[in-house]
């Protein structure tokens, strides 16, 4: 499982840097079906995340702050299972 979520990070991490680098990034397919990551309240939230992908910018930073939460939130969680 982890080792998907890296690679998953890999990929974005990449488009960010090709945007960066003023790349025409237009002609870039759709990301993939996100891979459940087993976590309910995670995939819940990153599926929110995608509902907003052609919304207004303020509702993307919106949605964005609660994914942030949830995710800090599952991550201090960790150590307490």
């Amino acid at each position: 499982m982890a080792d998907r979520a890296g690679d998953q990070t890999r990929v974005e991490t990449e488009r960010v840097q090709e945007m960066d680098a003023g790349e025409d990034v237009s002609d870039l397919e759709p990301a993939a079906a996100r891979q459940p990551t087993g976590d309910q309240a995670v995939d819940e939230v990153l599926g929110q995340l995608d509902e907003v992908t052609d919304a207004p910018l303020d509702t993307q930073i919106e949605v964005s702050g609660l994914v942030h939460r949830v995710l800090q939130g599952r991550l201090a969680d960790l150590g307490k299972e």
